[in-house]
């Protein structure tokens, strides 16, 4: 049976200075008895244990089963926050692989910095997810399966119960009387992964009992070669940053296709987002290095977006790709923070930046080249060439101007006419991707 203390002392040992705990609770069993078993030992807990609950929209009693978490939480003394999601129409992968990318992002915008999301994946789960990687023909990356914890967003995300059999949560929870959503779909042999729960580890566990213990370990040993391999990436991409910390073109060249193929991907892990499926990787990753110099390549998935400009490697979060904000021109002074619907602007002084008395008679904050003169613009494109400004992010980042004159790209740099030691640093922070700032 789950023992609520050893999952906070494995959480802890996962986890152990998050700033926050916050369960992904569907409602059904095996969130369920994650969420009763820390909340009866959330005394243990650094920070306090919330839940989050995603309502995918895909089922008649979505509804009454976020209501059903609701009240849950409430009996619990557990905060928790519901958000709807939209699955797009699945395009070159089934409903459940669409649904799933919905709920990771939409679990990445909603863990704050610092948090911990706690998933319930458990020993059975670890094991089909092995067999269908294995199935699909994963590599050592595929086959390591589910990793007991990585970056998320601004957090990170731990599963504390991958060691753990699901007879043991389903005993936990009928020794509480507690009861769980029954989710139809869960029941569907159509899924592949229904398929391999229902017919396959069945089989597999009239001949071998501990079969899902088994591959566990399995896994577990795949994951030390993989944590053996890791080292070695972190050299390799050691060698290829740029002093600016991004991939260098040039250096990744130098590699063998596989292994600058591989120090991509592991590059894309530590910035924790989920690397796209390997012949895409392969394809997008072939064209940022090797297209000409007029050209805009780019690798674009569901989890992020990579361009290259100067040489460079860039990589984008998927957040960060809607529309580009348009505000109206406006005045600043740099006292208190500048509102605008792209982002916060905001000004602290620093040993070097702006020249403060050319902020305090006033400044224009402007967003769009075509509201500038021929002049201006003029100018405005030599700055931009000056400071390194990707050609994306000049209708995304505002640009102070005193009188005609650009002065300043926040996150990018000053004109070197208006440098000062000291002087005011410019801080820019987009609303969509909250816990990265830009400064200048």
């Amino acid at each position: 049976m789950l023992d609520p203390g050893a999952l906070v002392a494995r959480l802890l040992a996962l986890a152990p200075a998050a700033a926050g705990y916050r369960v992904a609770f569907s409602g059904g069993r095996d969130s369920t008895a994650l969420l009763h078993a820390l909340t009866e030992g959330r005394d243990e807990l650094p920070a306090p244990l919330g839940a989050v609950h995603i309502d995918h929209g895909l089922h008649a009693g979505s509804a009454r089963w976020a209501e059903h978490c609701r009240a849950v939480c409430q009996r619990l003394g557990v905060a928790l926050e519901c958000r709807r999601v939209d699955v797009p129409s699945p395009v070159g992968q089934g409903l459940e692989a669409a649904a799933r990318e919905a709920r990771y992002r939409a679990f990445s915008a909603l863990v704050a910095p610092g948090e911990c999301l706690v998933l319930a994946h458990h020993a059975e789960d670890q094991a089909e997810t092995f067999l269908l990687r294995a199935l699909r023909g994963g590599g050592l990356h595929g086959l390591c399966a589910m990793p007991t914890t990585r970056p998320l967003g601004r957090g990170r995300l731990a599963r504390p119960l991958l060691e753990v059999p699901r007879a043991s949560l389903t005993a936990y929870l009928q020794a509480r009387g507690a009861d769980w959503i029954e989710d139809p779909a869960n029941r569907d042999p159509a899924h592949d992964r229904v398929y391999l729960r229902e017919h396959v580890l069945p089989a597999l566990a009239a001949r071998w009992p501990d079969a899902a213990g088994r591959l566990q370990a399995g896994v577990a040993a795949l994951q030390a070669d993989q944590a053996l391999l890791d080292g070695y990436l972190d050299s390799d991409l050691a060698a290829a940053r740029a002093a600016d910390g991004r991939p260098a073109v040039a250096e990744l060249l130098r590699l063998a296709p596989y292994r600058r193929q591989a120090v991509l991907r592991h590059w894309l892990v530590r910035s924790g987002h989920r690397p796209p499926p390997g012949r895409r990787l392969a394809v997008g990753l072939q064209a940022l290095l090797e297209s000409g110099e007029g050209a805009q390549p780019e690798l674009r998935w569901p989890d992020g977006c990579i361009r290259r400009y100067r040489g460079r490697l860039h990589l984008l979060p998927a957040e960060s790709l809607g529309a580009d904000p348009d505000p109206e021109p406006c005045s600043w002074f740099g006292r208190g923070a500048l509102s605008l619907a792209g982002g916060t602007l905001s000004a602290r002084w620093s040993p070097r930046g702006i020249d403060g008395q050319l902020l305090a008679q006033g400044v224009t904050v402007v967003f769009r080249a075509a509201v500038l003169d021929a002049d201006a613009r003029r100018r405005l494109q030599r700055l931009y060439q000056r400071l390194g400004v990707p050609p994306w992010e000049r209708s995304r980042v505002p640009v102070v101007f005193s009188g005609h004159r650009p002065i300043a790209v926040p996150g990018y740099g000053v004109a070197p006419s208006c440098r000062a030691m000291p002087g005011v640093r410019l801080l820019w922070q987009p609303p969509r991707v909250a816990g990265q700032s830009a400064s200048s």
